[in-house]
């Protein structure tokens, strides 16, 4: 009996260094099930934040509160909550920016990080409108609040694009996206 107990023994550790010393297979890339997305702002902008899309949002992408946001470093964007605990707004980040990675899902008005100013400015141009400044694209306001960069806010399209720039530069590019409900 004791020479079958040290044969098992010897067998399980046989058994156990194989499979330790074995090919290790790892996965190269995570796969998405279909249908599966990047992370959407669309999901949460304007909801409550006790709503279940809210809620599942900020857990399923690792966010955490500092005083009005919930910031969400890995998919790129930080959610502005008012007072009401409304989601009113979301910060869509080109990456690198205070540990944000660049945001993948779809930006508004098929917009891309890699379009320089004059493009997304082609791109927001409204042919069908008397309105010069929405007829050339341009924003209705300007601003340079941080001195770092140059702010065009859109107030018809609820949003505000800032440029990496701290002047209107036809070529600077987009460094973040404010997008408002």
């Amino acid at each position: 009996m004791k020479m079958l107990y040290q044969e098992l023994r010897l067998f399980f550790a046989l058994l156990l260094f194989i499979a330790a010393c074995g090919p290790q297979i790892l996965p190269t890339q995570t796969e998405k099930h279909p249908g599966e997305k990047s992370a959407s702002y669309e999901v949460v902008l304007g909801k409550p934040m006790t709503d279940n899309a809210v809620m599942d949002f900020i857990a399923h992408n690792n966010c955490y509160s500092a005083d009005h946001f919930q910031l969400c470093k890995e998919v790129g964007m930080a959610l502005w909550i008012d007072a009401g605990q409304i989601v009113k707004t979301i910060y869509l980040y080109a990456g690198n920016a205070d540990g944000f990675r660049r945001y993948q899902g779809e930006l508004p008005f098929g917009l891309s990080f890699y379009d320089p100013m004059w493009r997304v400015q082609e791109k927001l141009k409204n042919v069908n409108t008397e309105d010069i400044l929405q007829h050339a694209g341009l924003p209705d306001e300007v601003s340079s609040a941080d001195r770092i960069h140059y702010w065009a806010v859109y107030q018809r399209l609820e949003m505000t694009i800032i440029y990496n720039s701290p002047f209107a530069d036809e070529d600077a590019y987009i460094y973040a996206i404010w997008v408002s409900a």
